[in-house]
């Protein structure tokens, strides 16, 4: 799921040097960032605002958090429209992951950090968000809400963190609303079912 494009994350979160760029490619990719749940629309409007006071327009291009309006009844008996996070605690950020860009979001309040692998912020694959958006358009959602991990049941998958790293399965189960999936890992040399989050993993191209 990952593309080549990595930022080392420092972890000293004082540090002025957020985050030492490897890339060198000077473009727009997309990242993960993990908020504290239930607060990812109170950190969008922070990043707007810091997003405008500091000018930075021409290097965080987007902000997306997935949602989708569901129907709720309440104790009369109402039915009632609801928006509900596709992803609690995710936000797809369009943006050149440069040391000042990283150390902005890394110092936003209910930020928790750029999700990557280890010590690195991995930019996801080209296309994927495109992809997030047109499933959500096709299952007439609006443009802010997604519901599709886009794995299949069969894929062949490599896991990226965690203490199954390295190993590879394919997919047998997928949960959607959790964002996690289940794959066939041989531990020793019997394949065993294990529960992974999504980031935990990417796609293997046979």
């Amino acid at each position: 799921m990952a593309s080549q494009s990595k930022n080392v994350i420092n972890k000293d979160k004082h540090a002025v040097n957020e985050i030492k760029t490897i890339s060198n490619d000077n473009k727009p990719h997309w990242y993960i960032v993990q908020t504290y749940v239930g607060f990812e629309d109170a950190v969008r409007k922070t990043l707007e605002q810091k997003i405008s006071n500091l000018a930075l327009e021409d290097k965080i291009l987007e902000l997306f958090i997935p949602s989708k309006t569901v129907i709720k009844t309440n104790k009369k008996g109402d039915k009632l429209e609801k928006q509900e996070k596709v992803y609690p605690g995710y936000m797809y950020v369009h943006m050149i992951l440069d040391k000042e860009v990283g150390y902005l979001m890394q110092n936003t309040q209910y930020v928790s950090k750029i999700a990557g692998t280890g010590d690195y912020a991995v930019a996801l694959e080209d296309g994927y968000v495109d992809r997030l958006k047109e499933n959500l358009l096709k299952e007439g959602q609006t443009i802010e809400s997604a519901s599709n991990i886009l794995y299949q049941l069969g894929d062949l998958v490599k896991v990226v963190d965690g203490p199954f790293k390295d190993m590879q399965g394919k997919v047998c189960g997928i949960d959607a609303q959790n964002s996690r999936i289940d794959v066939l890992l041989s531990i020793f040399d019997r394949e065993t079912r294990v529960e992974l989050d999504i980031l935990e993993v990417k796609r293997v191209i046979e």
